[in-house]
């Protein structure tokens, strides 16, 4: 899921250049969405359009600013040398009142800055979405039961033509902007999230889904989806959002996006599985016609 918030110059420069990982704001409806893993895109208020991107790497939840800053590295939450000594809560009560505080609670956003990859590697990372998800005898391996890959028999195998590092591929897998790959602790095996057309077992948990889900697709699929309901086609699942603004970009890469909004609450009162993968994707194995409101 994507967010968007605004930031004055100084901050918006102490992230943009990394030294800033924390960002503090007040714990209200808007920010309790937030979760890891989620994208953030902050806008600086100078006027220049300037952006930069993050994923959330962490929630630190707190009832006040005093316990958060006496609980977090304050150098991290974009306090400088020359002001860290000065720093106090009080500093916060200019954004949000004590009231506002008590209310909802403060967080501490832990974030990491999302790197545009180079040409090469985004061509590798898309190889390794293929070979992990659909095809791993196009480099001679094999996955197990559970989809896994051993890391060096695959970087031997992608040598002839994307050739990697351990380096490159761990930057393959903590910059990718849709997670969708997971190293074991080891980092001696990895495999993909979600999304395989081979029969494997990612060991996804059952989980209780939202009342509604989204599915955005184009408008050249809609009446077969009318006709049959969401069916995973190749894959092993249906895919779905948890909110319509993800929903729509997945629609826009199959022309004019159409949305369509599940009752996955109500499916799942009558019986039917779902499943939330590690990047935060919705999946089950079908949704019939009923269960879909094209909105």
């Amino acid at each position: 899921m994507k967010h968007y918030m605004t930031l004055q110059p100084e901050p918006f420069g102490l992230i943009k250049s990394g030294k800033k990982t924390i960002e503090l704001r007040l714990y209200d409806e808007k920010r309790q969405k937030i979760k890891a893993g989620d994208e953030i895109e902050f806008h600086c208020t100078d006027g220049d359009m300037q952006t930069v991107r993050v994923r959330v790497v962490a929630l630190h939840i707190f009832d006040s600013f005093a316990e958060l800053y006496s609980a977090m590295p304050l150098e991290k939450c974009g306090y400088t040398e020359e002001n860290l000594q000065n720093a106090s809560p009080d500093d916060m009560n200019m954004y949000y009142s004590a009231e506002e505080q008590s209310r909802y609670g403060v967080v501490g956003i832990e974030i990491k800055l999302i790197v545009s990859k180079p040409k090469s590697l985004t061509h590798a990372s898309k190889f390794l979405s293929l070979i992990l998800r659909h095809k791993p005898e196009a480099v001679g391996i094999t996955l197990d039961e559970h989809g896994w890959a051993d890391v060096s028999e695959l970087l031997q195998g992608m040598r002839k033509t994307h050739p990697l590092t351990m380096e490159q591929l761990e930057e393959i897998v903590s910059t990718d902007e849709k997670q969708r790959y997971s190293f074991n602790d080891e980092k001696t095996k990895i495999r993909a999230n979600q999304g395989h057309s081979v029969n494997v077992d990612v060991e996804l948990e059952v989980i209780k889904p939202p009342e509604f889900l989204y599915h955005g697709t184009g408008e050249k699929y809609v009446s077969g989806i009318c006709k049959k309901g969401l069916i995973p086609m190749s894959r092993l699942y249906v895919h779905l959002s948890e909110d319509i603004e993800t929903a729509k970009k997945v629609g826009a890469r199959h022309g004019t996006p159409v949305i369509f909004r599940i009752k996955s609450g109500e499916m799942h009162r009558e019986g039917f599985r779902f499943y939330r993968s590690v990047n935060g994707v919705w999946l089950t194995v079908h949704v019939p016609v009923k269960y879909l409101e094209q909105i």
